[in-house]
């Protein structure tokens, strides 16, 4: 064999094992602290290699059948390596934020106008490369630009030949029979993902992942470059309206996967944790005690829960005073987890005021403009009430102002645009609230969230000088991951020096003195407004890296302890007693800490039943002030939580049963009362038919009349 064609052995050698050994980089917990994996197994590790091979073998003999000369090959390799590079990087970024894989099925992500935070994204990605080794992801362009460097330097003396054409040996045929066995191959190992991910994992969270660990990251994206959707479900299970009435908790009585009884009439004695004034009560139970009162509904950007603990080397109780000091008069959920997607903000949005869970692979927000969404929103069960929402953002944010206004029915979507050149637009709170415009900093893209606090209050005293009680929905924004823009920033409460954590979790626990001036401005608020009942929650957590999480809280964390912690997030009920004129905060009329797990598809059902409001739809959360136990879901990994123990979902579905590696348990496992694999078994059925009826639009047909 001539040395030349050893030479070029070795370099499409390197070319496939460099490339494909990269793709662990993303696919892979070791290498990727970002994301857990789906377990491999030695079949679908076969299935995603040849995947690969078949993926890269396309990009090879595509680029050998288009440039002719060896130069130019050479480079084509090259660059061809440098772009997968690029795209293993940019995934690896996108596992970041989003701790799933991306498809390119799933844009709606990406619609949301955010170039003021690009720079700052962008600057974190770069960050990335160096703090947490990426350069390494660039290993393959490296070597195989050292090899284009070596192979031409041996040819200074005949440029000539290593710039001409040079013919293929046996001609275009051969290269074109490997493109099409290339062809073959790959759809082939997309057929194979297919039929396993349909028995393995029929629900819509984390299919990209499954798809890029068992079909191959090259392949699965190609795949889907040529029009193969491997997350498209097959119907296989028609839409049947008696499957959901099993999970129907609008009804006198019911029987849950605890085997617990409860109905949709929570009674006194079914809420042992409740502390109630005698002023609320009509009679032995809970249903519309605050019926008739005025509703603001608070959601609270990025916050974990604990921030609030004090078992730790760094906070104490003046941290975050004046909440604690809120939380002192409110009903307190201890144990709420987020239920968020991909949506982020706006899947906690949704499930709020629907108490459904999102799908977590799609944003519900975008999808509404292609599909009309029908659901009984809570605004539109508050009949007679003036409705408002209120957010200091552009109102295309997520397509907020649509989705709020035709979706949820609010009466106004409130927003904020410096940009929109229309001033007759009285929803834009440039017009309508022209001095309650302050920034935390000069380049903030928004206005202050103590603002948003003044517009509520200037929105709760309009109407009710119209004699009509409100619904307001005040949706604050900061501190907005990477946590900019905080108005202490030159002089913050922890550095890297008296605290040695990455820069993005010490920004985030600095924002602690904006959010503690937040809530000093809402004692404000409660002080001056008159009958109305506060429901505040939080939408998602930081996402700070687990080190950094373990040297705040001064101990080790396993990765399930980690992820429960990044999901658990606060919730309360505050209805202050509006006789107290003389207290720093006026009391709240109920109090007490609910320990069991709750989440935010759960308050729905709480606001409908305390505020003695009616729906004739389906709900299928629980009330969070009753003692029934439940589950929580993650939505964008499938994770579950309950009272005993956190699934790990990816796991146990190849699995097969519950074992230490898949299941973390929060008592001694001989103290549970049901097995985690048959918690598992009932929650992804019920997932796989909640993400049905969404997906169908049918919510609105599944109705107790």
């Amino acid at each position: 064999m001539r040395k030349e064609a050893k030479v070029s052995i070795v370099v499409v050698v390197l070319y496939y094992l460099l490339n494909i050994i990269n793709t662990y980089f993303v696919t892979t917990a070791v290498l990727n602290r970002y994301l857990i994996a789906f377990k491999r197994n030695p079949m679908i590790e076969l299935n995603s290699i040849i995947g690969n091979i078949a993926a890269l073998t396309i990009l090879l003999f595509i680029g050998l059948l288009v440039f002719k000369s060896k130069k130019t090959r050479l480079l084509y390799i090259i660059w061809i390596t440098f772009g997968l590079n690029v795209g293993i990087f940019a995934v690896g970024i996108f596992t970041k934020y989003y701790s799933t894989m991306f498809s390119i099925y799933e844009m709606t992500l990406f619609y949301n106008p955010a170039l003021d935070l690009a720079g700052s994204i962008f600057v974190e990605a770069l960050r990335e490369i160096f703090v947490y080794y990426r350069i390494l992801v660039f290993i393959p362009t490296i070597v195989l630009s050292i090899c284009y460097l070596v192979i031409k330097s041996k040819h200074k003396a005949d440029k000539k030949s290593f710039s001409q054409k040079n013919t293929l040996k046996y001609g275009p045929m051969l290269p074109i029979m490997v493109l099409i066995m290339g062809f073959i191959l790959s759809v082939s190992t997309l057929g194979v993902v297919k039929v396993s991910m349909e028995s393995k994992w029929p629900i819509n969270a984390e299919r990209p992942l499954y798809g890029v660990q068992s079909a191959g990251l090259y392949n699965f994206y190609l795949g889907e470059f040529f029009g193969i959707n491997l997350l498209e479900k097959s119907d296989d299970e028609q839409f049947d309206s008696t499957l959901f009435s099993a999970y129907n908790k609008n009804r006198d009585t019911y029987t849950n996967i605890f085997g617990q009884s409860y109905g949709k009439t929570l009674h006194i004695s079914e809420a042992p944790t409740v502390e109630i004034d005698p002023s609320l009560l009509q009679n032995n139970n809970l249903n519309g005690i605050f019926k008739d009162k005025n509703v603001v509904v608070i959601h609270v950007e990025t916050f974990n829960h604990f921030l609030l603990e004090t078992d730790n080397p760094y906070f104490d109780d003046a941290y975050f005073s004046n909440l604690k000091t809120l939380l002192s008069e409110s009903y307190v959920l201890d144990n709420f987890y987020t239920n968020v997607g991909i949506g982020n903000s706006s899947d906690a949005e949704f499930s709020v005021m629907t108490g459904l869970y999102p799908r977590g692979d799609t944003t519900i927000y975008w999808n509404y403009n292609e599909v009309p969404y029908v659901f009984d929103a809570l605004p539109k069960l508050f009949n007679g009430y003036e409705k408002v929402s209120l957010h200091s953002d552009v109102p295309i944010f997520y397509n907020r102002q649509n989705v709020h206004e035709n979706m949820f029915e609010f009466d106004e979507y409130i927003y904020y645009d410096a940009e929109d050149d229309n001033r007759s637009s009285n929803k834009n709170a440039v017009n309508r609230y022209p001095n309650h415009l302050i920034k935390t900093d000069e380049k903030s893209p928004w206005i202050s969230d103590l603002s948003l606090m003044d517009w509520t209050m200037m929105e709760a005293e309009r109407i009710s000088n119209l004699g009509k009680n409100y619904f307001l929905y005040p949706i604050m924004i900061q501190p907005h991951t990477p946590y900019l823009y905080d108005p202490y920033i030159d002089t913050p409460l922890f550095t890297q020096d008296t605290l040695n954590i990455d820069q993005t979790a010490l920004k985030f626990i600095n924002y602690e003195r904006y959010t503690n001036d937040f809530y000093q401005k809402f004692f404000e608020v409660a002080k001056t407004l008159k009958d109305t009942v506060y429901i505040f929650y939080a939408d998602h957590g930081s996402g700070i890296e687990k080190r950094d999480l373990e040297v705040i809280l001064g101990r080790s964390l396993t990765p399930l302890e980690y992820r429960t912690e990044m999901l658990k997030t606060t919730d309360f009920i505050y209805a202050p007693d509006d006789t107290d004129t003389t207290s720093v905060l006026p009391k709240g009329l109920i109090k007490g800490r609910q320990p069991l797990v709750r989440s935010q598809v759960d308050l729905y059902r709480t606001i409908v039943e305390l505020f003695g409001v009616t729906t004739n739809q389906y709900y299928y959360g629980v009330n969070a002030l009753s003692n029934e136990r439940t589950f929580s879901i993650d939505t964008r990994t499938f994770d579950i939580i309950t009272d005993d123990y956190y699934l790990l979902s990816k796991h146990l579905a190849t699995d097969n049963e519950a074992t230490p590696d898949n299941v973390f348990y929060y008592k001694n496992p001989s103290e549970v009362s049901i097995d985690p694999y048959e918690v598992y078994e009932y929650v992804i059925v019920f997932k796989k038919r909640m993400d049905q009826m969404i997906t169908k639009n049918v919510q609105q047909y599944l109705t107790i009349d």
